[in-house]
């Protein structure tokens, strides 16, 4: 029997490997073609979504203790306290770059939406925001290596974004747990196929954002 964890590693990796295909934004990372404008909306737009994931989560352990469930609202308490502060890392890589670079930087309009997403995640059901963490952390595991390599290909090394550098090892070890746990947490309710349809859109708002970066890469080249 192919569990729910089983589903969406598989979805998650498939959804990778076509992601690298369907996006400029690696190519223009490793051709040195990844302008620090385009690096720090990235940045700004990653501090707003680590702020606001963090603020979510309390808000899914919340619905959860509305509905009943303790487990799954410990389990979202966790989340959030793993998630506290992460967002002073891109604030603090955004520091070390000039402020001509960083001047008027707004989060990207994908970014803003993929947190509106997370709420109506929530709002279908709080573990549907559960299988969404597990996807945020999984497909970070998976690109976060080749993601640096390109970023230091165009000229920032690890050490100017460690926002990114300390996120990847955190999720390392947090996506491992999650697939441990998400068989668990989930009680067949609401069906795996809205689970998997929720983490789809996630990807989906994701490229937006891959597209949004280039697109910044470019007038700012």
């Amino acid at each position: 029997m192919t569990t729910l964890a089983t589903q969406l590693q598989t979805n998650i990796e498939c959804w990778v490997e076509g992601l690298r295909s369907r996006t400029r934004l690696g190519a223009l990372a490793r051709q040195g073609e990844l302008p620090p404008r385009a690096v720090a909306l990235y940045l700004e737009s990653l501090r707003f979504l680590l702020r606001n994931s963090q603020l979510n989560l309390e808000v899914a352990s919340a619905a959860s203790k509305k509905l009943g469930d303790f487990e799954l609202a410990d389990y979202f308490s966790r989340k959030a306290g793993e998630e506290k502060g992460h967002e002073l890392w891109a604030l603090d890589d955004l520091s070390r770059l000039p402020e001509a670079v960083t001047s008027g930087l707004r989060p990207s309009p994908a970014i803003v939406s993929l947190v509106e997403w997370q709420r109506n995640l929530i709002a279908q059901h709080p573990v549907c925001f559960v299988a969404y963490a597990l996807w945020a952390e999984y497909f970070t595991v998976l690109v976060g290596d080749e993601w640096l390599d390109g970023l230091a290909a165009s000229g920032f090394e690890r050490g100017q974004i460690s926002s990114i550098t300390k996120h990847l090892l955190a999720d390392r070890e947090h996506a491992a747990r999650g697939f441990a746990e998400i068989d668990q947490l989930w009680r067949g309710q609401p069906d795996a196929s809205v689970l998997l349809a929720g983490v789809e859109r996630a990807g989906q708002i994701f490229e937006h954002f891959c597209d949004e970066i280039c697109g910044e890469a470019v007038r700012a080249a």
